[in-house]
């Protein structure tokens, strides 16, 4: 899937975080305590797990496409959430998002990228937050559609497409809502940021119940290399 852009592949890992909640301890262990103590403050017991799993994850993906040590990779957040390596790793760009039992991990060397996984549901009424919130011209799609899931399904898409933009960006979602995000699954470059520089998406095909996307700088995003994964093959010895 993806285009074929001259930027080499971006990778994309499709994490499945499910699974015993007994064994959350070995993926603890990988986080720092910085994560941990984030971990600690979140009162949902099902979103505590998800962070827990999704980091310990994206540490040993990172580890092992740099060829480092799990303990070496650390990364710290910029201003709306965008994390970027520090240390040896530095440079590398990567994103993550996690929705619901799963996580997505993108990584695109030296090119910015973003990604982002949403679990299909209504946010509330899917027109009325597109009227309010989306490009005139998505609203209209949506209105073209028949009320329930095929609303929703659109919706999830064009949110997941604009937030991996935001992300890819290091941007905040709220200043990319009104920006198209393009008619169909294929990478698209416009319109282009203030500082000219233009940012393809490209849907990733995931499975019913999910939207997700993928963006990087550029006319496309190049190939995307895309697999499956469980947390537990990365983070549980065994």
């Amino acid at each position: 899937m993806g285009g074929s852009g001259g930027g080499g592949a971006v990778r994309v890992w499709d994490v499945d975080l499910s699974g015993d909640d007994g064994a959350a301890g070995p993926a603890a262990g990988l986080l720092t305590d910085a994560e941990r103590a984030r971990a600690a403050r979140l009162v949902d017991p099902v979103r505590r797990t998800a962070l827990l799993r999704s980091h310990a994850a994206a540490r040993r993906l990172l580890a092992d496409h740099l060829r480092l040590p799990s303990e070496r990779i650390r990364w710290t957040a910029g201003p709306y959430g965008k994390p970027a390596l520090t240390g040896p790793g530095r440079g590398c760009e990567w994103n993550l998002s996690r929705s619901g039992a799963r996580a997505l991990v993108a990584v695109g060397g030296a090119v910015p990228v973003g990604v982002d996984l949403q679990a299909e549901h209504p946010h509330g009424d899917p027109l009325a937050l597109a009227r309010r919130f989306f490009a005139p011209a998505e609203a209209a799609r949506l209105a073209a559609l028949p009320a329930g899931s095929a609303r929703v399904r659109l919706l999830c898409l064009l949110l997941a497409r604009k937030e991996a933009w935001a992300k890819a960006a290091g941007g905040r979602l709220l200043d990319f809502l009104r920006h198209d995000a393009g008619h169909a699954p294929a990478a698209y470059g416009t319109p282009r940021r203030p500082n000219g520089a233009g940012y393809a998406v490209t849907d990733l095909t995931i499975g019913p119940g999910y939207a997700a996307a993928v963006a990087t700088t550029g006319r496309t995003t190049g190939r995307i290399d895309y697999r499956s994964c469980d947390w537990r093959d990365l983070c549980v010895p065994n």
